[in-house]
């Protein structure tokens, strides 16, 4: 019997939407009643993933234990940031906790075993918390991150993709972005806010764009089936 998936969802309502989308996708489902079942919380009244603000702890582990009650088997968040609270959500539920940050870590570490440079795309709080330079140190992943000026337009895009505003100038001004970063030999792109891969289908550069939505998508199907 296939286990049932929670997803705590709503950072953003979007970002949700497509894991779930891509849970589907990518299901091997001949029917309806082979694909898993899943459970989403879309709770967007979770405050903003910042240290500097009100901490959003509170509404995560009430998402968690909501899902919990619910009857979800495991759970996974679509939220990098968000991260930063694992351990204490963790702590507050009894049932498997699946983090993004490790299965991206882990996936890359999977598709890359040679030395690799890849340019790491976030939120300026994941950036400045070493979530992902952390999981990666010492292996064959190296991460880029941008300057303090393109950091701006990365966060701006961000801002405006949680607006539901798609195409939008500060997309413009990142693909100029990763065409220079190409340019200068960059061969792949980690999109690690889950806003990001909502704008690979606007990118257009010849480069890898590792989807880490995808990769959660891909670990949740497997742990359901």
């Amino acid at each position: 019997m296939s286990k049932t998936v929670g997803i705590i969802g709503g950072m953003g309502p979007s970002a949700t939407v497509d894991l779930f989308q891509k849970i589907v996708q990518h299901t091997p489902a001949a029917a309806d009643q082979e694909h898993v079942k899943i459970l989403i919380y879309n709770n967007p009244q979770i405050p903003p993933r910042s240290l500097d603000a009100i901490s959003p702890l509170p509404e995560l582990i009430r998402s968690a234990t909501l899902l919990e009650q619910a009857g979800a088997d495991f759970l996974i968040m679509p939220c990098h940031t968000a991260h930063l609270w694992y351990e204490e959500i963790k702590k507050s539920i009894t049932i498997p906790f699946y983090s993004m940050i490790e299965n991206t870590a882990q996936a890359l570490l999977e598709k890359y075993p040679q030395q690799v440079e890849i340019l790491l795309l976030a939120t300026s709080t994941t950036l400045h918390s070493g979530l992902y330079q952390k999981a990666l140190n010492r292996t064959s992943v190296k991460l880029f991150t941008p300057t303090l000026e393109q950091q701006k337009v990365v966060d701006q895009a961000i801002k405006h993709v949680k607006a539901g505003r798609l195409p939008n100038k500060p997309l413009q001004d990142l693909q100029q972005l990763l065409v220079d970063y190409q340019k200068e030999g960059g061969s792949a792109v980690l999109g690690c806010c889950t806003e990001i891969p909502l704008m690979f289908p606007y990118f257009q550069v010849d480069m890898d764009l590792l989807d880490p939505t995808l990769m959660l998508a891909l670990l949740a199907i497997h742990k359901a089936m």
